[in-house]
């Protein structure tokens, strides 16, 4: 009979109930994790690696590593306007979709079940239909004699046609369009876990309906709020085909330099430099973004 009291013998068992524990989630997770590794991990590596080379069209060459695609990046004049007018865009994008988005989950959370699983398959549906068809469908209505732009003029708010499309506004509203959905999800699984004991108590209590809002709801509900806006900034930041479709050359955003650099000029190592700036920023103000959360707001995310 083993001896528990062994400290060695305890270790082996507590190892062993852990095992027994997370065994089954680690089976289900691994092909995700395999997948992963294999078409995100490994490709971002190499991309790294290819960052810190000299390119062909480079004068100054060699063999070894080298930081000379990042001293280009950040030297850019052009690069530092187009990752500028990237964040502005992205952000923007950001609190648009919130405020759209979070009255709707909360919509979700009062309807009866049959409309709110209509609702939600509408949702699904726009998930699931072609990024480049929706953005055809911004161009007809954005276009100089769109459906828009005719409002404008019946309404009489201008005279003449507004300039909407190959805009910065055209690529917002394709931007917002797409996030919804994943602005949308996140916050109405928050609010679903909410007990609805708590509102009863907050009105007991002589709360009203703004109170029950700001001081219950909108807390609990940071998670959610969490999630979508970080889905939604990281999507606009790295957006290539609806400002591709929808903007300008003067519009353009980073991921569109980027691809230049990659499929045009055949520059690998300054393209890779640009990828690789991006995701780092992107992580830096995703982290201060949830550092806030946590000390300001006390959100649990």
């Amino acid at each position: 009979m083993m001896d528990l009291g062994n400290p060695a013998l305890r270790g082996l068992s507590n190892n062993t109930s852990w095992w027994s524990r997370n065994a089954g989630a680690f089976f289900l997770l691994a092909p995700l994790l395999i997948f992963l590794l294999i078409f995100y991990v490994v490709p971002f590596v190499h991309m790294i690696q290819e960052s810190f080379r000299f390119s062909y069209i480079d004068t100054q060459t060699g063999d070894g590593l080298t930081l000379h695609q990042y001293i280009k990046t950040w030297s850019s004049s052009r690069i530092g306007r187009v990752m500028e007018r990237t964040f502005r865009m992205s952000l923007l994008t950001v609190g648009i979709t919130l405020l759209l988005s979070y009255p709707i989950a909360l919509l979700l959370l009062k309807l009866k079940p049959r409309l709110r699983t209509i609702i939600l398959l509408v949702i699904f549906i726009s998930l699931a239909s072609s990024l480049i068809v929706r953005n055809y469908g911004w161009v007809v209505v954005l276009a100089d004699k769109g459906a828009l732009n005719a409002l404008i003029l019946a309404l009489g708010i201008s005279d003449t046609p507004v300039r909407l499309m190959y805009s910065e506004i055209a690529i917002v509203i394709g931007l917002v369009h797409f996030s919804i959905p994943f602005m949308v999800l996140p916050i109405y699984g928050s609010l679903l876990r909410q007990p609805a004991s708590l509102g009863e108590a907050s009105q007991s209590l002589g709360g009203n309906a703004w109170q029950t809002f700001t001081k219950i709801t909108l807390p609990l509900s940071l998670p959610g709020v969490f999630g979508g806006t970080v889905l939604t900034f990281a999507l606009s930041m790295s957006a290539y085909v609806t400002p591709l479709m929808l903007g300008s050359p003067s519009s353009s955003m980073i991921s569109q330099v980027a691809a230049e650099q990659l499929l045009t000029q055949l520059n690998f190592p300054f393209g890779a430099a640009i990828i690789v700036t991006l995701t780092v920023l992107t992580f830096i103000v995703v982290a201060a973004y949830a550092t806030v959360l946590r000390r300001v707001f006390r959100a649990d995310v």
